[in-house]
């Protein structure tokens, strides 16, 4: 039994998705085993105002906003770039959150940077007339949260998949060619 081109086609065109699938979910799991591991921390902060709520969800929204400015809560561009900060909408909360290659320094780079906000806006007290208080630190995770592996591999196999089948439409002349088989030879009499 030789392989010849048509042959090898022939299998393709018809086992397509499940070699798309492996080869998609088996990628997927090499990328989760070379990638390094990256853990996240979250620390909340509170905005305590003088007796208007909607005022405290402005304030926090506010603050949120003005944390991305670089060198007000970290002056690290490493720690400044991991940062994230968003304020819940219907709670004067502000969320902050770190990402780091360890677990202890995400949970300690997101303290840090929520002790800078609320320092900084209690400095502001008198003319804000609100102020800041840590509502939750973080602790230390226990798993990274990326990357996750059984994500990766059903990503990756669905991806494949994806670009298997995309493919296979773009070219349904090749496969269309390679199920025909090919006429026999006459030879001799019959010729």
């Amino acid at each position: 039994m030789t392989w010849t081109r048509a042959r090898i086609m022939g299998v393709l065109a018809r086992w397509w998705l499940p070699l798309s699938l492996a080869l998609g979910a088996s990628g997927g799991a090499a990328y989760a085993v070379a990638t390094d591991a990256v853990y996240a921390a979250d620390a909340y902060v509170v905005v305590v105002a003088g007796g208007d709520p909607a005022q405290a969800i402005d304030f926090a929204s506010a603050y949120a906003r003005i944390s991305a400015h670089p060198g007000l809560l970290t002056g690290d561009a490493n720690e400044w770039g991991s940062l994230s900060v968003a304020a819940s909408p219907d709670a004067p909360l502000v969320r902050l959150t770190s990402v780091a290659p360890t677990a202890w320094e995400a949970a300690d780079r997101v303290n840090r940077a929520a002790t800078a906000l609320v320092t900084y806006a209690n400095r502001h007290a008198t003319d804000t007339r609100v102020r800041l208080a840590p509502f939750a630190s973080a602790s230390i995770p226990t798993r990274p949260s990326a990357p996750v592996p059984l994500v990766s591999v059903v990503v990756g196999a669905f991806g494949a998949a994806l670009v298997a089948g995309l493919v296979r439409l773009a070219a349904p002349q090749a496969l269309r060619q390679a199920r025909r088989e090919p006429a026999p030879v006459l030879s001799g009499a019959e010729a």
